[in-house]
């Protein structure tokens, strides 16, 4: 089969879906717009995270095989356990990205652009964001003096989404063609809604998803021969391309990139510097740790065990103190400092000056995301 066939037959594999339910890839043309509205996702924490990493002159880390673009980080969200809130947490982003600044006079923190989400483990739910969105919307709209209609919301929130681009590759090999494709898509705008919007946020949500696959592909790999201890493999070579495609793109479009993975390992705490901060080692191979600028590590809270010996009358006691913790349903995100030996100086300056160290909660309800609840236990 011929390489021309190969990609055309893996663009075939992409499912590509938006809220207008057209059967072609949507795509964006790229407006540049100023450094700072690039950058925010609309909460401060992780704005000024992103801030820190930040800087054009900075040379690439050691060990680094992937050139960087140092102008707009690159964020991973891992999920540390099972049912994580990274998901969540993501959506919440990705509706800020798509919500404009203001609506009627209303403050909303938004940026007013396009997104394009490659959902690898087909878990994004739009219904949901739609949900997150129109939460906030009316939470912006509840602290001003103006009143809009909850159908206002509604019709204002999918007009929003119209600039949401949705693609489901089925494999590495099609997500490789997708970006290896994606360029032509994104300057034809007569086939979508966003010619006048930038590019905001690109967003590989479960970038580990094809892992198991790519392990089995290498493993049937007939240049293997048995050797279990060459310096390539098939998954390297495919997370190597995927880093450069995705840095490419990054570059062209200057815009912020966040992907999600799942933890295979603990997160553990260590002392450095004074500090005792969380490190989780990555499963992922080096050239796709070496592209991300940082990672932030997403968990739900747990309630700590009943220790050895505890009488019945005791657990009774805490009953519910642990039962009030649980329906706080309660997520945290910690800066993983696993790289922290390639940060500059003044990186780990700016994020040790950051409250709790740039760390963060939040509260999933069934509405949407409560970052406000911050404010209240500190209160």
């Amino acid at each position: 089969m011929s390489a021309g066939n190969l990609g055309s037959r893996l663009l075939q594999e992409v499912k590509v879906e938006g809220l207008d339910d057209t059967e072609v890839l949507h795509t964006l043309r790229i407006a540049r717009g100023s450094q700072q509205n690039r950058l925010l996702t609309g909460h401060q924490t992780i704005d000024q995270l992103l801030q820190a990493f930040v800087k054009s002159d900075a040379p690439p880390p050691r060990h680094s095989s992937v050139a960087k673009s140092h102008q707009v980080p690159v964020l991973e969200l891992v999920g540390v356990s099972p049912c994580s809130g990274k998901t969540q947490l993501l959506s919440h982003l990705i509706g800020l990205t798509l919500l404009p600044s203001e609506y009627g006079g209303i403050k909303l923190g938004g940026e007013n652009s396009a997104v394009l989400l490659f959902d690898l483990g087909s878990s994004i739910s739009v219904l949901r964001l739609q949900s997150i969105m129109a939460n906030h919307v009316q939470s912006c709209v509840g602290k001003s003096s103006e009143s809009v209609s909850l159908q206002r919301v509604v019709n204002f929130v999918q007009s929003s989404l119209e600039h949401l681009h949705l693609f489901r590759p089925q494999s590495s090999l099609s997500l490789l063609a997708t970006f290896s494709n994606l360029e032509s898509y994104i300057f034809n705008t007569a086939s979508h809604f966003s010619a006048n919007r930038q590019v905001g946020l690109i967003v590989l949500h479960h970038v580990d998803a094809f892992l198991w696959q790519d392990r089995l592909d290498d493993a049937e790999d007939p240049t293997n021969g048995g050797d279990n201890f060459r310096k390539s493999s098939v998954i390297s070579d495919r997370f190597r391309d995927l880093a450069a495609q995705l840095g490419r793109l990054h570059a062209k479009f200057d815009c912020l990139v966040i992907a999600t993975s799942s933890a295979l390992s603990t997160m553990v705490y260590v002392r450095t510097n004074g500090l005792i901060v969380p490190i989780l080692r990555s499963h992922l191979p080096n050239a796709w740790k070496s592209f991300v600028t940082l990672r932030l590590l997403i968990q739900r809270d747990s309630v700590r065990k009943f220790p050895l010996g505890v009488s019945a009358e005791e657990a009774a006691r805490e009953a519910d103190q642990r039962r009030e913790v649980v329906e706080r349903c309660l997520f945290s995100a910690r800066l993983d400092w696993s790289e922290s030996d390639d940060w500059r100086e003044e990186t780990r300056n700016a994020v040790k000056a950051l409250k709790d160290g740039g760390d963060l909660s939040f509260r999933v309800t069934p509405k949407g995301i409560d970052f406000d609840i911050e404010n209240r236990l500190s209160s």
